[in-house]
C-alpha cells in the first residue's frame, strides 16, 4: 500500500497503473463508518439514517483532499480513479464508480452510483457529478437529495451546487417523507436550499398529495430546521351555521428572532371578508401578544365589526411585576357569531385592565386599572360590574414577633365608576393578629382583628358622603391529626372546630359596590367573613364542626384518598345581610368532598351540599376520570344546582385508534331543558409526514339556538398547516376548571 499526497501548491506525479488497493492522501487515514444491517424505527416510522463519519479535512491543512480506490492512472494533469472511489474534502466525501480528476483546474468529474455527503446529513445521489472541488459548485444529472436531520428530500432534472451552503432544484420535488414513501411533495419549477440560514425558497409550486394538485404557489418559504420562517401558510376552510363557507389565506412574518406577526384575510360567505392580525414580541424580561380583527359591512348586519386583544407580562428587577390585558369587541353578538366554543359564546363581560404589582418577603402590593365591556344586554345595569380606576391593594406578612405572635394586614383602596350608578371611593383596612401553636398532632390558632370600611361618595349634600364602619373579628380554629400507620398506607382522622365571632354593626347605609354570598363549599365553612368583597362584614356567632380522613402511601407519600365533611352551627341570627333580611338559619348545609386516585389509571371528585330542613342535595358534582396513559383519557361529570335549575351532565374522551388514529370527543347535556349545549368531534390521523383532523361541533348560541361548526386541518410536517382546528375541548370543561385534562395524542392537538 503506498500513500501520497497533493499539495495546494506543489502536485507531484504519481504512478500510472496500480491494481492494488492504495490511497491518495491529504491528511490521515479516512476513518469509514460501517452500514447499517437493518433500519430502525422511530414511534412507527423509520429512523433518518445516520450521519456520516469521517475525519474532515481542516481549513488551514496545507492539502486540498484525500481519495482512494481500487485502480488509478494518471496522464498529465488527469488523474483517473476506479473502483470504490472516495474523495475527501474538507467536511465533504464523494464516493463514486468512476473519479477523472484534473489537478491543474481542480475539477472533478464523477460516474456512476455518485454520492456526494457532509458531516451534517446533506447528501446527494445522482449517475454522473460535475464539480469544482475548490469553489464546490457544480451540478448533476437526474438525482435525488438528502437534507440532514431536517428530514427534507427529493429528486429533481438537474441539481446544482452553488458554494458551501446552497443547492439548487431544476424541475424537481421536495418532501419530508422516509424514504419509499411519496404520500406528498412540493412539485417545484425551481428551488433554492439555503443551509447558512436553514430556509427553502421555491417557485411555481404546487403541493400534491397522494399525487392529486392541492395547492399552487407562484412563490414559497419554508424552513428546513425548526424554525420559524417569513412566508404564506396553508389556506383554511371550514364551514359554519354563523358565517357560511370560510376560506382564508394566513401569511407569516419572522420579523426578527423576537418579533413575529400572521395576517389572515378570512372569506366568509355569510358575512364577507375579515382581516386578522396577530403580532407577538418576546424579550428577556418581557412578553406580549396583540391580536386584532375587523370585518367592513357585516353581509348580515350592515355594519363593521371587530375585535382587539392585547396581552402583555413583564417582570422588573427580582420583585416587580407588570401586566396589560385588554379584551373588546364592536358589539355585544361578536363572539358568538365569530368564536367557536360554548366557553367563548358564553362569556359576558370582558376585562380590560393593567397591574403593577411588589412580591418582597415582608410586604406584597399591587396597583391596577380594571375596567369592564358587558356584551350581554339583558344584565340590568345594577348587575354590572364597577370598574375599578384606580385600585391599590397592599398585604403585609412581617413573620413572627417575640412569643410567636403572628401579624398581618391586608389594606384596599379603589375608586368605583359605573354608567348611572352611585360613584365614589372605598378604604378597606384589615389588620390582626394570631398566635399559631401548630404540631405533629394538631394546631392550635387564635385570632383577632379589626375590619374597617371606609367611602368617599360622590352623592348629593343632603346624603352622608362619608359612611364607615369599624368591625371586630374573633376566630379560634383547632385541629387534632390522629394517625395509623400500615405495611401499604397510612390512614389519618383529623377532627377540626373552627369558632367564629363577628358583634352586629349597622351596615345598611353603605353601599354595595363589589359585595356578594359566597357559594357553600368546605373551605368556605372555614371563612372568617361571610361575604366576599369589601362592602359588608357578616355578623355571627358560629362553630363550624369538620372531620377529614386521608389515605396516604407509607412508602410514596402520595394521597390516595381524601373525605371531608363539615357543617356549621349558628348561635344567633345573623342581620347583616344582601339582600337586608335576618338570616334566622341555625346550620348551614352539610358539605362533604370526597377524592379518590385508584390505581394511578382511575380518579374520582365529587361534592355535595344537603339542605337539613328541607332533606334534599341542593348542589352535587361528580366527576370520574380514567387515564391509563398520557394520550388516553376518559371523564364523565355531573353537576346540579337546584337554586338555578341547572343540571347537567358531560362526557368527553380523546383515545388513540391502533397507532396513528385519534378521537377525541366531547358532549355537555342539559338535563333540565332537555336540550344539548355543546356537542364536539374531532378526528385526526398522524403519518410520518403529515396529519389530517376533522373538527365538528353544535352548541347552543346566545339566542338559544343549535349552531354548527366544521372545520378542517392538514398538516405537512416540515411544511406547514392547513386550517386552524380549535385545542381540544377537554380543556375547556365548565364543571371542573380546577382540573387539567390531558390532550396530547398523536394524531389531536
Amino acid at each position: 500500500m503506498q500513500f501520497y499526497a497533493l499539495d495546494k501548491k506543489h502536485r507531484k506525479s504519481m504512478p500510472q497503473r496500480s491494481f492494488v488497493r492504495w490511497w491518495v492522501l491529504l491528511a490521515a487515514v479516512a476513518a469509514v463508518s460501517p452500514l447499517p444491517t437493518a433500519a430502525q424505527l422511530v414511534g412507527g416510522c423509520p429512523a433518518p439514517p445516520p450521519l456520516p463519519d469521517f475525519e474532515p479535512i481542516p481549513a488551514d491543512a496545507p492539502m486540498m483532499a484525500r481519495v482512494r480506490a481500487d485502480e488509478m492512472q494518471s496522464e498529465g494533469e488527469i488523474v483517473e480513479l476506479t473502483g470504490n472511489v472516495e474523495l475527501y474534502e474538507a467536511d465533504k466525501r464523494l464516493t463514486a464508480d468512476r473519479i477523472k480528476y484534473n489537478r491543474a483546474t481542480a475539477e472533478v468529474e464523477a460516474q456512476g452510483n455518485v454520492t456526494l455527503e457532509d458531516l451534517r446529513g446533506d447528501q446527494l445521489r445522482s449517475p454522473e457529478v460535475y464539480l469544482q472541488l475548490d469553489t464546490l459548485t457544480g451540478y448533476t444529472a437526474p438525482g435525488t437529495y438528502r437534507i440532514g436531520p431536517a428530514k427534507g428530500r427529493g429528486d429533481a432534472q438537474r441539481i446544482t451546487l452553488e458554494g458551501r451552503q446552497r443547492l439548487g432544484v431544476r424541475n424537481g420535488r421536495y418532501t419530508t417523507c422516509p424514504q419509499g414513501n411519496d404520500d406528498w411533495y412540493l412539485s417545484v419549477r425551481d428551488l433554492q436550499l439555503d443551509r447558512e440560514h436553514n430556509v427553502g425558497t421555491a417557485r411555481h409550486a404546487v403541493i400534491k398529495f397522494k399525487r392529486v394538485p392541492l395547492f399552487y404557489w407562484p412563490w414559497i418559504r419554508f424552513p428546513l430546521a425548526d424554525q420559524r420562517e417569513t412566508g404564506f401558510l396553508f389556506p383554511h376552510v371550514g364551514t359554519s351555521d354563523k358565517r357560511g363557507t370560510e376560506f382564508g389565506w394566513p401569511f407569516y412574518w419572522n420579523i426578527a428572532p423576537n418579533f413575529d406577526d400572521t395576517i389572515t384575510p378570512t372569506y366568509m360567505s355569510k358575512r364577507g371578508l375579515q382581516l386578522t392580525n396577530k403580532f407577538r414580541y418576546l424579550g428577556h424580561t418581557l412578553s406580549g401578544e396583540l391580536g386584532l380583527q375587523g370585518l367592513a359591512d357585516d353581509k348580515e348586519t350592515g355594519t363593521n365589526r371587530g375585535a382587539i386583544n392585547y396581552l402583555h407580562r413583564q417582570s422588573i428587577g427580582r420583585f416587580w411585576r407588570g401586566n396589560v390585558r385588554f379584551n373588546r369587541v364592536s358589539d355585544d353578538n361578536y363572539l358568538d357569531d365569530f368564536g367557536n366554543s360554548l366557553e367563548l359564546a358564553s362569556l359576558t363581560n370582558l376585562p380590560q385592565e393593567a397591574d403593577f404589582e411588589y412580591r418582597g418577603r415582608a410586604w406584597d402590593f399591587r396597583a391596577r386599572l380594571l375596567a369592564f365591556q358587558t356584551i350581554d344586554p339583558t344584565i340590568a345595569l345594577d348587575d354590572r360590574p364597577y370598574d375599578r380606576l384606580p385600585q391599590l391593594l397592599l398585604t403585609a406578612h412581617p413573620g413572627t414577633l417575640r412569643g410567636g405572635l403572628l401579624p398581618h394586614f391586608y389594606g384596599e383602596f379603589d375608586y368605583f365608576q359605573r354608567e348611572q350608578s352611585l360613584e365614589g371611593t372605598r378604604v378597606d383596612l384589615w389588620p390582626g393578629l394570631s398566635w399559631p401553636l401548630r404540631r405533629s398532632y394538631g394546631f392550635f390558632i387564635p385570632k383577632i382583628s379589626v375590619k374597617y370600611i371606609g367611602y368617599d361618595l360622590d352623592v348629593p349634600p343632603s346624603q352622608d358622603d362619608q359612611p364607615n364602619a369599624t368591625v371586630p373579628l374573633f376566630s379560634l380554629d383547632n385541629g387534632l391529626i390522629f394517625e395509623r400507620s400500615g405495611r401499604r398506607f397510612n390512614q389519618t382522622l383529623e377532627p377540626r372546630l373552627f369558632y367564629l365571632f363577628v358583634p352586629f354593626k349597622e351596615q345598611d347605609n353603605l353601599p354595595n359596590f363589589d359585595t356578594s354570598i359566597p357559594e357553600i363549599t368546605f373551605d368556605n365553612l372555614f371563612r372568617e367573613n361571610r361575604f366576599v368583597g369589601g362592602d359588608r362584614v357578616g355578623d355571627t356567632n358560629q362553630a363550624t364542626l369538620a372531620l377529614t380522613t386521608r389515605t396516604i402511601g407509607a412508602q410514596d407519600g402520595i394521597e390516595h384518598f381524601r373525605f371531608s365533611i363539615g357543617q356549621t352551627f349558628f348561635f344567633a341570627d345573623r342581620k347583616v345581610n344582601l339582600p337586608a333580611e335576618i338570616d334566622t338559619d341555625n346550620t348551614s348545609d352539610v358539605v362533604a368532598e370526597v377524592s379518590a386516585t385508584l390505581a394511578r389509571r382511575w380518579y374520582t371528585r365529587a361534592t355535595i351540599n344537603w339542605d337539613p330542613d328541607l332533606r334534599r342535595t341542593q348542589r352535587s358534582s361528580v366527576l370520574l376520570q380514567y387515564q391509563p396513559a398520557r394520550d388516553r383519557i376518559i371523564n364523565a361529570g355531573y353537576r346540579l344546582r337546584r337554586d338555578d335549575n341547572v343540571e347537567q351532565v358531560e362526557l368527553s374522551t380523546q383515545w388513540p385508534i391502533k397507532s396513528r388514529w385519534t378521537v377525541a370527543a366531547s358532549t355537555k347535556y342539559d338535563l333540565v331543558n332537555e336540550r344539548n349545549l355543546e356537542t364536539f368531534m374531532g378526528f385526526g390521523y398522524r403519518s410520518c409526514c403529515w396529519a389530517i383532523r376533522l373538527f365538528a361541533q353544535r352548541r347552543l348560541d346566545t339566542e338559544q339556538r343549535q349552531v354548527s361548526d366544521v372545520k378542517f386541518e392538514f398538516e405537512l410536517s416540515g411544511l406547514s398547516k392547513l386550517g386552524d382546528v380549535p385545542k381540544s375541548p377537554l380543556n375547556q370543561s365548565i364543571f371542573f376548571p380546577s382540573q387539567e385534562f390531558a390532550t396530547q395524542g398523536p394524531g389531536f392537538r
